[in-house]
């Protein structure tokens, strides 16, 4: 990672191992930089240096060094002093902030469920249709994780078609014409799964292999109540199902579910497409990205552009998420007195 002088923000996870270059070139201007010291304090001002820092050196006119390990949830104070051929010192502070893990939550019509595609869903769907060569593939899981639910955020502002599933699911799909069964577990019945006649088909391709893949079953009734599990495979020739997890006990033939079919592809097509399209402008500088993203204001040196209120909260869609989604989208019209 190579920074400027004017950078003073860095952020890692805790596993992360990276080398940092500070550009110190509008310090020592004619002048060579001779050598750098980098210590390093967490927000209680206890020195972390030797934890964190390391292989600290100097390439005329920037200095690097080592970062790695940290505590989930910690900002760290980096403090560089680098010192010229001349013996001038220059002084200079980054804040380095350790992010712990979070988890993505793929399961539909739970209240804590927080994106349509699973990491691995996202790595199919992006590299099926744009190989190796996009950013997505230089993050690490916990990046990937990250940006996956916030393109869920973004895309779930549209105003869509019908109603939530549940008033207290979390996300705006699934929607209330989507596709559920319902029924009684039946046997043979193991900690992860179960049969129901309604979950195979002898019609050809009705159900594909593993159709069920992806989808969610709720418990409704009976043990283990309340429990929401992915379906990790399905074999729709005998309608047994298998989730991604264990249930906290084994149901029973008493046992109740709704099972929701996967998500629409459109939905988590256009839920990749928008995090492609965040780590696109993840960097941009233009003044209609800033306007687009929703900001009220941007400074350039001693110009100030305001924006204005109402320009303020439209979010940046791409517009490919857009079209995927304009089947679910709530139509507006606009009706003119005659």
């Amino acid at each position: 990672m190579k920074m400027s002088h004017e950078v003073d923000y860095v952020w890692k996870y805790p596993a992360d191992k990276f080398i940092i270059e500070f550009d110190f070139t509008n310090d020592i201007d004619i002048d060579s930089l001779a050598s750098m010291a980098a210590s390093c304090f967490n927000f209680n001002e206890v020195d972390k240096t030797a934890s964190l820092i390391s292989s600290v050196g100097v390439t005329t006119p920037s200095g690097y060094f080592t970062i790695a390990n940290g505590v989930s949830g910690e900002t760290y104070n980096i403090k560089l002093i680098g010192t010229t051929n001349t013996l001038k010192r220059f002084t200079h502070y980054i804040k380095c902030e350790v992010f712990g893990t979070v988890t993505l939550n793929a399961k539909m019509g739970d209240i804590n469920s927080n994106s349509y595609v699973t990491v691995k869903e996202a790595n199919d769907l992006i590299r099926n249709k744009y190989g190796h060569d996009s950013k997505w593939d230089t993050l690490t899981t916990e990046g990937k994780k990250r940006i996956l639910i916030e393109a869920a955020r973004e895309i779930d502002t549209f105003s869509f078609i019908g109603e939530k599933y549940y008033d207290v699911q979390s996300m705006q799909f699934p929607r209330n014409e989507h596709t559920v069964i319902t029924g009684n577990c039946a046997t043979p019945i193991t900690i992860n799964s179960f049969r129901n006649t309604s979950l195979k088909s002898s019609t050809y391709n009705k159900y594909p292999t593993n159709y069920w893949k992806y989808g969610t079953c709720h418990i409704k009734t009976g043990t283990p109540v309340r429990e929401i599990k992915s379906i990790d495979k399905s074999n729709v020739v005998n309608g047994s199902i298998t989730m991604a997890e264990n249930f906290s006990v084994a149901p029973t033939v008493n046992t109740s579910f709704i099972i929701f079919s996967p998500m629409h592809r459109e939905v988590k097509d256009a839920q990749c497409e928008q995090t492609l399209y965040l780590l696109e402008n993840m960097h941009a500088d233009t003044l209609q990205y800033y306007k687009d993203v929703g900001a009220r204001s941007v400074s350039i040196g001693d110009v100030n552009v305001d924006f204005g209120e109402g320009d303020s909260s439209r979010i940046a869609i791409a517009p490919v998420a857009k079209k995927l989604l304009s089947g679910f989208i709530r139509k507006q019209f606009k009706i003119n007195r005659a």
